[in-house]
């Protein structure tokens, strides 16, 4: 009985993920990013160019990567910290396939636009919706763009499952041969759970200090060789036990973030930092993006740090410099607007593990800040 009960929890997460997307074709890799490799791969891509917002996830990187494919940074949209059609423009000389557009901090990439550009260019589009469960794009669901899309329900996301990912397609050819790479990939077990701690303890410290130490870069093609793995595997039917009702409790989930949001918008000294973040209709915030002076970014979040919001982080760094290194046979383009966000932007927590109490405190915290910098 216990074991037909968790092949059901898979079951349902698919027949809900069908009326969220309203795609045909849904499975459940362990990760994201595992969904991005099985695509690239089932399209049969090989040492073509697929197209990443410069200030997206490390792990889409990897996933370009594994799937034997070759990253090429893009740079984005200070006022909403996504791709533009502008800049994808200036990438067609390197004859791209594919492009992954990301809502950053769940605010809605254009979607629309980008689709039509891609179409005109002869490029798929998988359309990374790991920030924006829940959150609506050009008048439809974040996650019903594209060729295919992917969500996230890994540590920290909107759905927070701790493990776990979600590939959409309507095109039944890609999604069985998707399917079909996706169940020879290895399975979670407690050796890549080992491995995803060591990895996010490494990490945290290397990105805070590779621009201020580039020697520090040399480590990372060792350290994609060694965790690399990370970025594509598959879940056992106990992993998905929990997110049925995660996703059940979503519509609770969202007007809680957004209560939430309203508190943060209401109670911060936005006037005092950099302007803040454009909000498209249908935003969803994954996490409340707060721009500070690249001056006092660090010294802010060491004292959020310090009174016990550990919850207060710096994503997502540039990935500059990690793609330098990892895929230095191709150039790079200049990527001011991601790497000032990258060296301004402080998120801070929402969702069903914070109340209103806590937002008050960090709001405070924040404000004393201010106050003792300005005086």
């Amino acid at each position: 009985m216990k074991k037909r009960s968790k092949i059901h929890a898979s079951q349902q997460v698919i027949q809900i993920l069908h009326k969220l997307t309203d795609f045909h074709y849904n499975m459940l890799p362990g990760r994201a990013s595992a969904g991005i490799w099985a695509l690239l791969r089932a399209w049969d891509f090989h040492d073509r160019v697929v197209l990443l917002p410069a200030n997206t996830c490390y792990i889409v990187l990897w996933a370009v990567l594994k799937s034997g494919n070759h990253p090429l940074l893009v740079d984005v949209d200070p006022r909403t910290a996504n791709l533009t059609v502008a800049n994808l423009d200036a990438t067609l000389m390197s004859n791209p396939a594919v492009v992954i557009p990301s809502h950053m901090y769940g605010l809605p990439a254009p979607m629309s636009a980008i689709c039509q550009w891609a179409q005109t260019n002869g490029l798929k589009v998988i359309e990374d919706a790991a920030l924006a469960l829940g959150a609506t794009v050009d008048g439809r669901p974040a996650g019903t763009w594209g060729d295919a899309a992917v969500f996230s329900f890994g540590l920290g996301k909107i759905a927070d499952n701790q493990v776990g990912g979600a590939l959409v397609t309507d095109d039944p050819t890609l999604a069985h041969e998707a399917e079909r790479l996706l169940a020879e990939v290895p399975f979670w077990d407690d050796q890549l759970m080992a491995l995803t701690n060591q990895w996010n303890g490494l990490y945290w410290s290397l990105h805070q200090y590779e621009s201020q130490n580039p020697r520090l870069l040399a480590l990372y093609p060792q350290l994609f060789d060694l965790y690399g793995d990370l970025t594509v595997y598959q879940l056992t039917a106990a992993d998905w036990v929990d997110l049925p009702d995660l996703l059940r409790n979503l519509p609770d989930n969202l007007a809680r973030r957004a209560h939430q949001t309203a508190l943060y918008d209401a109670h911060l000294p936005i006037d005092r930092f950099l302007p803040s973040l454009v909000r498209p209709a249908g935003s969803m915030l994954w996490r409340y993006p707060l721009l500070v002076a690249s001056e006092q970014r660090d010294d802010l979040l060491a004292h959020l740090w310090e009174q016990g919001i550990h919850d207060a982080t710096r994503w997502y760094p540039s990935l500059r410099p990690m793609a330098a290194v990892l895929a230095p046979y191709i150039s790079q383009p200049p990527t001011p607007a991601a790497d000032s966000l990258a060296a301004s932007i402080i998120n801070l927590p929402l969702g069903v593990h914070v109340d209103e109490t806590d937002i008050l405190e960090i709001a405070g915290l924040i404000n004393n800040f201010m106050n003792e910098i300005t005086e």
